[in-house]
């Protein structure tokens, strides 16, 4: 089960929300943004539908819950006039009957927390759908002992009915429970935690441990984060049968979960939930949003959703983001507050960049904004002439002890060189232009037909063009764009009558040419190889 969109009128924190254009290729979405931004509130959405088939629960009259579900001044007598404000469509699925909405979602929320349990009798136990452990994403989630009830019946039931005669407690601990051992492997490898057994229901009536060396490790004992990683994966390993083709979601798995072990946790979470299923997390962590990235990147199965900056006193719709640089400055600004502003990217790029105060930077400045989107994790500064650049060894020794594996690269124009000089410098490792510098791609005919195509003045682009070459014709050099743009601005500016140029040839680079050459892709293509495949 995938879902394929969501709206929601007047729910909660949102007035018109619309999520849409989630591909049925996507196995984790990923919602990000700070807190109160509403992210929580769209699994309470979910919720609120599935929960509403199974049981309309009457709100009348009580504030307490009316107030909770509705932002307008609409007066609800149930949860399930709650649940008609919430639209959502699944892939390859037509209305779903109640039945099946019981089953849709497994829902976890924040407040997970278990510290202890000792359980001294076992029952049989109803299927998790038909229980209702909490009605709110603000609600207690506690299901470490529920889960334990569920395994320890399980166990009993399969052995006293479908296991061969000869197969003992040890033989089918260790084969039923080989999924979940493996992803707690995976975490907590050094020292090694493992789940030994279920205690005795009449002892500990609990779940036992081996960690390291250790045996008959009560789960009181563990660590806070241990319990965290372990509750989600033995909530997920418990029902994943119950739900074979369902939307999980995770409000917050990081919580109490050490930093190092988030994308761990989530590649651990996604081995265990069923294939047809889809994963959806609510998060602050960078290291989720990380992992998630970087599987997004190896099997393009993940998108993501961010709740940053939006009114959402007002219609809103979101779609899928693609994680370029502000995306990931908002994350990490989230994750990590005024920490933020010192995350070192993985590559720095040393380039050059006028020593005057109008414009230094500009090399930069352009470069950061022309491959935010295509390499998110590269950071370009600027140090002077190309001979500063050249002779930068000791400001890439400092960079690259700033962060353990941050590479440092050194960019520089092309000029004068011929092409042997070139090929000299790229083989030292110094990445140069094919052609003589910047402004020879941002000014390029087919950037410039770009340009005004994209401010519906096609029309003129044989002018412009045909400017350029006669200020090219007066040039010190017969590629020398640097030396005509200030005249060719002019022209610009004058020809179209654009208002929102400026003044200054540099911001109408940044502001129009940039954005341009980002929509030309034979051109972007050569400045891209020049730089990244040097």
């Amino acid at each position: 089960m995938r879902i394929k969109s969501v709206h929601l009128s007047n729910y909660k924190r949102f007035t018109d929300l619309t999520i849409e254009h989630i591909p049925e290729s996507a196995r984790l979405v990923v919602l990000i943004g700070p807190n109160g931004s509403g992210k929580s509130s769209l699994f309470d959405a979910f919720l609120t539908k599935a929960s509403a088939q199974r049981n309309n629960y009457s709100i009348s009259g009580t504030s307490e819950f009316a107030g909770y579900y509705n932002k307008s001044h609409t007066s609800y007598s149930s949860t399930a006039q709650v649940a008609n404000t919430i639209d959502i469509k699944f892939h390859s699925q037509g209305e779903l009957s109640p039945d099946r909405w019981t089953t849709a979602f497994n829902i976890r929320t924040a407040y997970r927390n278990e510290a202890d349990f000792r359980l001294s009798s076992l029952e049989a136990v109803r299927p998790s759908h038909e229980t209702n452990r909490f009605s709110r994403i603000i609600d207690p989630d506690q299901s470490v002992s529920d889960n334990y009830k569920r395994l320890a019946w399980k166990r009993l039931a399969d052995l006293d009915k479908d296991a061969p005669s000869n197969v003992t407690f040890a033989k089918y601990r260790e084969e039923f429970l080989d999924d979940m051992q493996q992803a707690m492997h995976s975490l907590f490898a050094c020292p090694t935690l493992k789940l030994q057994d279920f205690g005795g229901i009449q002892e500990a009536g609990a779940f036992r441990f081996t960690k390291g060396n250790a045996s008959d490790f009560h789960y009181k004992n563990l660590s806070g984060g241990e319990k965290a990683a372990f509750d989600i994966l033995l909530d997920i390993f418990v029902k994943r049968e119950e739900y074979k083709d369902a939307i999980y979601c995770i409000d917050e798995p990081e919580l109490h979960v050490n930093t190092s072990l988030h994308g761990k946790l989530l590649i651990a979470m996604l081995q265990l939930i069923p294939e047809e299923s889809q994963l959806w997390i609510a998060t602050h962590s960078a290291g989720f949003t990380r992992q998630a990235y970087k599987l997004m990147k190896e099997h393009g199965n993940v998108v993501f959703l961010d709740f940053t900056e939006h009114d959402f006193d007002n219609p809103v719709s979101l779609t899928p983001r693609y994680p370029n640089r502000s995306f990931w400055q908002n994350t990490y600004k989230v994750a990590l507050d005024d920490l933020a502003d010192l995350i070192t990217p993985e590559n720095i790029v040393i380039c050059e960049g006028s020593k005057s105060k109008a414009d230094k930077g500009f090399d930069a400045d352009c470069y950061n904004r022309l491959f935010s989107d295509t390499h998110p994790e590269t950071v370009f500064i600027s140090y002077g002439s190309s001979s500063e650049v050249e002779n930068s060894q000791n400001l890439m020794t400092i960079l690259g002890s700033i962060s353990k594996g941050i590479k440092v690269y050194r960019l520089i124009d092309r000029d004068d060189m011929t092409e042997e000089e070139r090929t000299e410098k790229i083989q030292n490792g110094v990445r140069v232009l094919r052609r003589r510098e910047l402004e020879n791609y941002l000014y390029d005919p087919e950037v410039l037909r770009t340009f005004l195509n994209m401010n519906n003045m096609e029309c003129l682009g044989d002018n412009i063009v045909e400017k350029r070459n006669e200020l090219l014709d007066d040039a010190k050099m017969p590629d020398d764009l640097k030396y005509i743009t200030q005249g060719l601005f002019e022209h610009i500016r004058t020809t179209t009558r654009i208002s929102t140029l400026g003044r200054r040839r540099e911001n109408f680079a940044i502001s129009h040419l940039i954005p341009a050459l980002k929509k030309t892709p034979s051109i972007f293509q050569y400045l891209l190889e020049d730089i990244f495949t040097s």
